[in-house]
């Protein structure tokens, strides 16, 4: 045989670390969370993917104008004997289970190797590893659970998977299943509030953006608790975040002199207010696939005609989401709105510009979430508004006055 490729195949490449290595150093656990939100972006979390703003989750809730003959049009008409439909769910839940299972991976592999790597790294790999299995498995329940509203207490939904085995996964009902997302959710937040660089006045926020990090956990446990019906415990979390001075200080409303003065690379992703997000290096090429009325071709998504000024922001034209994000499509006919958001934008031309991430940036947990997070579960009326109105100011519109719930909730879905 060929000794020298022999030795050649057991000579560990520079760049890699053999699976049963992994978690037993520094390097080896930043290598597997890296490569956990390069797989995120894959089919997931893209502007195109499965929980993107063009893909299968708001296919399935009509949000697009779509061409007869792709996924997107069977999706939107329920077509679940399609064989893209078919293709897509099957995908996508396969690719939460992924993530679940490398989570899972990693906390047993590092829990084994504890006394190998600094606590730092201890904290903030488990901590990140506990975030991104919760928010799998929230996604997955949200696709294919229950409506909170319609709970049968005697069925097992889907399985929460915390270990890994050969055997199949018990599956959990509903209560059970919420209760160990929310364990993740704490085991979150303990771990990183330790040691995450954001609470620890580093200036390396917009590292930390592109992680599950501190903040980021809690508003996600506020997003779980609006979602299962516990508003008290959604609006005590969106307060903790609201109220932190750090928050304001490191997630700052965007600035419209760079937003809408800057016709060459405007932060159209906002991305000053993200929470957390993910690095997506192909984010322009979606955009031309996908939401360019010119270039899309029968992939083009696009909102019916007058739907964006009249519905989505109810006229409320001077919004800087509006201005910005959104421009008249040539075919005026087709869509009336062509969808900017992703567009691709100029490098920066000044020296030393260090912003420039948010060009290949897509947004997965905001802060104006929490706002409306705090604003729906008020109980008083005019604390709603007040919230609402913070948030408002945050996008160039006018203050509202106190009407009623029913105006409220209105004011609140535009």
């Amino acid at each position: 045989g060929c000794s020298a490729c022999n030795d050649w195949l057991t000579v560990q490449p520079a760049t890699s670390i053999l699976a049963e290595d992994l978690y037993t150093t520094n390097d080896g656990i930043k290598q597997a969370l890296n490569g956990t939100y390069l797989n995120m972006r894959g089919v997931l979390y893209n502007p195109a993917g499965y929980m993107g703003g063009g893909g299968m989750a708001e296919s399935l809730a009509c949000s697009w104008t779509v061409s007869e003959g792709n996924r997107e049009y069977d999706l939107s008409n329920h077509d679940y004997d399609s064989d893209l439909v078919e293709s897509s769910l099957s995908s996508s839940f396969q690719g939460f289970y992924k993530i679940i299972v490398t989570m899972n991976d990693l906390i047993q592999g590092v829990e084994l190797n504890k006394g190998k790597i600094s606590d730092d790294v201890y904290n903030i790999g488990v901590g990140e590893a506990h975030a991104l299995r919760a928010l799998a498995h929230f996604d997955l329940i949200r696709l294919w659970g229950p409506m909170p509203t319609g709970i049968d207490g005697n069925r097992d939904y889907l399985p929460y998977v915390t270990t890994v085995q050969l055997e199949n996964y018990p599956y959990s009902n509903y209560q059970e299943y919420m209760t160990q997302l929310c364990t993740d959710l704490d085991s979150a937040e303990l771990l990183l509030q330790r040691v995450d660089l954001i609470v620890a006045n580093d200036k390396s926020v917009s590292y930390r953006q592109n992680r599950m990090n501190y903040y980021a956990v809690l508003a996600l446990k506020a997003r779980v608790y609006l979602y299962a019906g516990e508003e008290a415990k959604a609006l005590a979390v969106a307060h903790e975040l609201l109220t932190d001075s750090k928050v304001d200080e490191y997630f700052p409303a965007v600035d419209p002199n760079k937003l809408l003065a800057n016709q060459d690379n405007p932060d159209r992703v906002f991305s000053t207010e993200v929470l957390a997000g993910i690095y997506v290096k192909d984010r322009a090429d979606i955009h031309t696939t996908y939401f360019s009325s010119e270039q899309a071709g029968t992939n083009y998504l696009h909102p019916r005609k007058n739907y964006v000024n009249a519905n989505l922001f109810a006229e409320e034209t001077q919004d800087y989401r509006f201005q910005s994000c959104w421009r008249t499509a040539s075919n005026e006919n087709e869509g009336g709105y062509d969808f900017i958001k992703y567009e691709e934008i100029a490098k920066p031309t000044q020296a030393g510009e260090t912003e420039y991430f948010y060009a290949v940036f897509m947004s997965l947990i905001r802060l104006s979430e929490v706002y409306y997070i705090a604003a729906e579960c008020e109980p008083v009326l005019a604390d709603k508004y007040e919230w609402l109105n913070k948030m408002r100011e945050r996008r160039g519109l006018s203050a509202l006055t106190v009407v009623s719930d029913e105006d409220f909730m209105k004011r609140l879905r535009t």
